[in-house]
């Protein structure tokens, strides 16, 4: 007798041999279905030609000789980011999404009222087991993020050096209401149910900590402080934030100088579209989102110069974006009116920073550990992350060398080279930008460490930065493959530090490569 199990599989053989399909309708779906499947690679090829583009499908013959995961997947993005249908599609898609089902996508979501938010942000207060604090029975212990600022703050102490710890809330902590309709009438800022445990594991290590979400919750009953299609804070809010953080540093702090700095203020109209709307990837003319409108004030010597960073200044700020937003003129949103501008007018006195999109966490310290010259003649050091690096960020504890015998630490002294030189090199290492529209920011700098670079002018070995994304588009350094040649122009990284430095950078980790030398790279 049959078991169940052979008399389906008898059923199902049957049905499947009596299935006829014409001939005439097997060969129109096989010529519909070749059509569909080679436009996208025979649109793509037509569209690189026309541009004088070697296709970037030849590239796949490289995986042959070691088809390793990772290169896998690197091509596979590097492909999706070239495709031309799919910077054609997407856009007109994603909008018909917003505006008639009130979609976003993995980065960006839409809020109450015409809001957005980054997902990063909501991620950060909902996780669960949070990374930085957890609590196995009776015992509290640090994960990196804390051990990280404690032993940051024991270094800079046998320095004389005073810490002060600025998390900076992000945008949903402040204005939940405008996420969800639960949130309508929120009684306190919303954090991670870890956060407070986390300020006061550093409090009881001796950190002083300068916490504005109170005092940013408090002003939001009263007038939005964040814009609405951005990650970031509004002008006026930042400012406040600024005087009363100058108010913080002055009780607890005895500085050597008596203020002397003055500075004045201008006013500036600005009108941009946020960042997360431009995560969204809209079609080019939507009106779903507006630009915003702001006023700012652009921070002035009396002479009548933009305020610019003093390396002999008593007080060293490391920040993000929440302090370059209205600094850097490449963020959209106006120069000279960042945070640190105001923290100095209200201290009257000048401020050294380095200050670092999306590198609250690693980068800015990163750079110090490069620059140990920077803590020279320092008595306090303003550390300021957003507060969504504690919960997303590999935090990793840096020792600070000793401050060099000479006048200038190793990354601002003057490189061999006086000019522009083009070399040829093998690549070492590099680091890879991230995913366009997957960041708040549209431009990123990566690192190649260089060798057998073949000129006298210049050391065997080195690190140079160059774009690796601009506009929220790879450029052709993005696929640079480690062992590859390249030809590249060289600048001293220390002369054009001041245009670049405050751009998100995905630094090399190896911390051998940070004794090299440091040049600004660009193809010929």
């Amino acid at each position: 007798m049959q078991n169940l199990a052979e008399h389906r599989r008898e059923t199902a053989e049957k049905e499947l041999g009596s299935t006829f399909v014409k001939r005439n309708v097997c060969i129109i779906s096989l010529i519909i279905f070749s059509v569909v499947l080679l436009s996208v690679p025979i649109c793509q090829f037509i569209s690189e030609i026309q541009r004088g583009k070697s296709p970037y499908v030849f590239s796949a013959v490289e995986l042959l000789s070691e088809p390793k995961r990772e290169a896998i997947e690197k091509f596979e993005d590097a492909l999706e980011e070239k495709s031309v249908l799919t910077n054609w599609l997407l856009p007109n898609v994603q909008t018909i999404l917003t505006g008639s089902l009130r979609t976003g996508n993995e980065q960006a979501y839409l809020g109450r009222d015409g809001w957005l938010f980054y997902r990063a942000d909501i991620d950060s207060l909902i996780i669960d087991k949070s990374p930085i604090l957890h609590e196995p029975r009776r015992a509290v212990y640090s994960n990196d993020a804390l051990k990280a600022i404690i032993d940051f703050k024991r270094q800079l102490a046998e320095r004389n050096i005073t810490l002060i710890v600025m998390p900076t809330p992000v945008k949903p902590t402040i204005h939940p209401e405008k996420f969800s309709v639960r949130h309508q009438n929120p009684t306190a800022p919303v954090h991670n149910p870890i956060y407070a445990k986390f300020l006061e594991a550093l409090t009881s290590n001796g950190v002083s900590v300068y916490d504005p979400s109170g005092f940013l919750f408090e002003a939001a009953k009263e007038n939005t402080q964040f814009l609405k299609t951005d990650t970031h804070w509004k002008p006026e809010a930042m400012e406040r934030v600024a005087k009363n953080l100058a108010a913080f540093i002055t009780e607890r702090v005895k500085f050597a100088n008596a203020p002397t700095s003055a500075y004045t203020k201008t006013a500036t109209e600005i009108t941009n579209l946020g960042d997360i709307a431009k995560m969204l990837n809209l079609r080019e003319f939507h009106s779903l989102f507006p630009p915003e409108h702001v006023t700012t004030s652009a921070i002035r010597t009396q002479s009548g110069e933009p305020w610019q960073p003093d390396r002999n200044a008593e007080i060293l700020f490391l920040g993000d974006s929440f302090s370059n937003i209205y600094s850097l003129a490449g963020m959209g949103w106006g120069e000279s009116a960042g945070f640190v501008e105001h923290l100095s007018t209200e201290l009257s006195r000048p401020i050294d920073k380095i200050v670092i999109n999306d590198g609250g966490a690693l980068a800015t310290r990163q750079t110090l550990v490069q620059a140990p010259n920077r803590l020279a003649g320092k008595r306090v050091l303003v550390y300021q992350f957003a507060t969504r690096e504690l919960f997303s960020r590999n935090w990793k504890q840096l020792p600070i060398p000793p401050i060099q015998s000479t006048s200038e630490d190793k990354v601002a002294k003057p490189t061999p080279m006086d000019k522009e030189i083009t070399i040829t090199a093998s690549i070492k290492d590099k680091t890879d930008p991230p995913a366009p529209g997957s960041v708040p920011y549209s431009e990123c700098i990566i690192a190649l460490h260089l060798e057998n670079t073949k000129t006298l002018e210049l050391p065997e070995e080195l690190v140079v930065f160059m774009w690796g994304m601009r506009e929220n588009r790879w450029t052709d350094a993005a696929t640079f493959k480690i062992g590859q040649n390249v030809k590249l122009r060289l600048r001293p990284w220390d002369s054009v530090q001041a245009d670049y430095g405050s751009y998100n950078r995905i630094e090399l980790e190896n911390e051998n490569v940070w004794l090299l030398d440091v040049y600004w790279g660009e193809i010929p």
